[in-house]
Order: C-alpha cells, then structure tokens, then sequence
C-alpha cells in the first residue's frame, strides 16, 4: 500500500495481519497535501514500512533525497502526536529505502550472504569527512552528498556504465 495517510487503527490491525508493506513516499505527500504518514505508528504496530520516491506526485527520483524527507516528516509527525512517537533515526530511514524495501522483490537490499549484490560506490572527498567514522560519512553524503559522488553502480552483481552525453 502506498502512503496510508489516513489509516485507522482498524485498518492498520488489518495491514499487519495480512504481511502488508506501506511504502512511504513523504516528497509526494509534501506536494500533493496528502497529508503526513504516521511512519512510526504503523512500525511501532508492526506493520512493514519501506521508502519511495513516487515521482508521480514527488519532485526527485533520488532515493536519499527521500531518507531526508522521511526523517524531516516524521519529526513534524512527532510534533502533531505531542511526542508520543519517536521520529526517524537516520538507520531506520536507510533501513526503509534499502533492505525493507528490497525484501519485497526477494533477498535484495542488504550486503548480507545470499543477497544480490546491489550497491553504490560513493567517493565522498569533497565532503569533508576528516576522521569521520564510516556511519559519519554516509550520513553526510545521504545530507549533502549528490549524483556527482557516485563512482559505480552495481545492480545484481554487475557493473551498470551509464552512457555518455555530450
């Protein structure tokens, strides 16, 4: 299901009965005026939440760019709930835009044995990341890192070279 912005709690009972998995896509919502998804109400009530980009309604196909935006909408989710659920750390937000989201087409999203190899190769010199832990330094490219630090791209094991436009 997608954005379940005005599931009841009925409905929500009901998506974690069936294995149903709501794929979030806060930048569509943003421009849409949907509404906000509560993301963490539907994982604190174990239903499955993976992250989208929902270029339909959104306004980017960059996947980070909607890590950013589900942790931002979450924190004015926090607010409208009087705190009662916790925003989004940046793990949970990558966790949603990678091995959740994989699981559902099969052992994708994730470098664990047994999954395909998907992955990006990211050269992040020019993000100052001087005696950053390795966590530090995908945060600050998921932040303020671009298409420009991506270096090479595998899908299932392969190397993808992007063609060349002049």
């Amino acid at each position: 299901m997608a954005h379940c912005v005005y599931s009841s709690d009925e409905e929500i009972e009901l998506m974690k009965e069936n294995s149903v998995t709501v794929v979030h896509c806060p930048a569509s919502n943003f421009n849409v005026g949907s509404g906000i998804s509560p993301v963490r109400k539907l994982m604190n009530n174990g239903v499955k939440v993976s992250l989208g980009s929902d270029i339909s309604g959104g306004h980017s196909l960059s996947i980070f760019d909607a890590i950013v935006s589900a942790i931002q909408v979450s924190k004015l989710w926090w607010v409208k709930s009087d705190k009662e659920y916790d925003f989004l750390t940046l793990s949970e937000a990558f966790y949603m835009a990678t091995k959740s989201g994989g699981s559902f087409f099969g052992m994708v999203g994730s470098f664990e044995e047994g999954f395909e190899f998907d992955a990006l190769v990211i050269d992040d010199c020019n993000l100052n990341h001087d005696n950053y832990s390795i966590i530090e330094r995908l945060e600050r490219f998921i932040y303020i890192g671009d298409d420009r630090n991506i270096v090479d791209r595998y899908v299932q094991g392969n190397l993808i070279k992007e063609p060349i436009f002049c």
